[in-house]
């Protein structure tokens, strides 16, 4: 499997989307990085649904430097549906796409 590097604009996008700007900013502000989980199982109802989480140091939700494939169960809920498909490391981003 491929996972994608995002590029600034394409992490804002994906946070917008999900209403977490905010609280993925958060995240890079202090350093870590964003990793970006999708469920995979063919034969679940909740095929496709995003998942957003911090990675990178002791504060972080997974305080690996790397993110794992698959998510690990975290915060009570079983996750080896969602696969790893895109991480981002970089600046906090704009509140809007294309910085306006």
């Amino acid at each position: 499997m491929t996972v994608e590097t995002l590029n600034e604009e394409s992490a804002l996008e994906v946070a917008l989307l999900m209403q977490a700007v905010d609280r993925v900013n958060v995240w890079l502000g202090r350093g870590d990085g964003l990793a970006v989980y999708q469920n995979q199982d063919m034969s679940h109802p909740t095929l496709g649904v995003i998942q957003l989480v911090s990675y990178g140091s002791p504060a972080a939700q997974l305080e690996t430097d790397d993110p794992p494939t698959r998510l690990p169960d975290i915060g009570r809920a079983i996750n080896w549906r969602y696969q790893l498909v895109a991480v981002y490391r970089g600046p906090t981003l704009a509140r809007e796409v294309g910085g306006e």
